[in-house]
């Protein structure tokens, strides 16, 4: 693995990997894949992967499952802010020490990111405090939609953390899985919309695309295809290597 591509997911994954005591079989596990991006090795994105530089940062809980799934879209974030996302299986009673730092770090305004109107011990706020100098720094509960409801819902540890009440949008792009909730989107999707809040709209914009190219050529390698170069593409060159 080329190491200028590692960061805390693929870290997390080759420890998963090493503990696994079976193996895990998702759909499509006879297509040879790209051992960095998990799509099909003539539909692989690892040239279009853009960088980006931003003052968010992110932490990941990732369901034990969810690593595994080349479905997964919480990866996208690790891969465009490298330095900025910090990766963690999630646990119910028994959270990383590092992660629990990270959380308690004053330097830090730690925001959940939930789709919840009122949950007992979460505050929510829609917008970042005028002048706060802290990291922010956005919590995403990585899973199906169910898990992330129990992640939320009995994680004693979140508690007197605040939700952030994302923007709303009617353009979900996600065409891999499907919501019958309006207000639920896919992790990276939601991770642009947390920049947007920090008015890091650049910044969201090429996550979308990045996200969009990932559907795009995902699309592909379920219907073995090789998938068309686009605009979309031109632009995410733009962003290689950069940040």
């Amino acid at each position: 693995m080329s190491m200028s591509f590692d960061n805390q997911y693929h870290r997390l994954r080759r420890r998963r990997l090493a503990e696994s005591t079976r193996e895990f079989l998702a759909r499509g596990k006879s297509v040879a894949r790209c051992e960095l991006c998990q799509l099909a090795s003539y539909a692989c994105i690892c040239n279009w992967r853009p960088r980006l530089a931003s003052r968010c940062e992110f932490v990941l809980l990732m369901h034990r499952d969810e690593v595994f799934k080349p479905t997964n879209t919480g990866r996208l974030i690790a891969d465009v802010l490298p330095g900025q996302t910090h990766v963690f299986c999630w646990s119910r009673t028994e959270p990383e020490p590092a992660l629990l730092n990270l959380l308690a770090d004053p330097a830090r305004l730690c925001l959940l990111v939930f789709p919840v109107e009122n949950a007992p011990g979460h505050a929510l706020v829609s917008h970042l405090p005028s002048g706060d100098q802290r990291i922010p720094t956005f919590i995403l509960l990585d899973g199906t939609w169910k898990q992330s409801g129990r992640m939320f819902h009995l994680s004693r540890w979140l508690d007197g953390i605040a939700c952030i009440k994302l923007p709303d949008t009617r353009e979900r792009g996600y065409a891999v899985r499907k919501s019958h909730q309006e207000d639920y989107v896919s992790t990276a999707e939601a991770a642009a919309l947390c920049m947007a809040v920090a008015n890091e709209e650049d910044n969201a914009r090429v996550l979308s695309d990045y996200f969009a190219l990932f559907n795009h050529h995902y699309l592909a390698t379920r219907g073995s295809y090789p998938p068309d170069v686009s605009e979309l593409h031109k632009r995410l060159e733009l962003f290689k290597g950069s940040g």
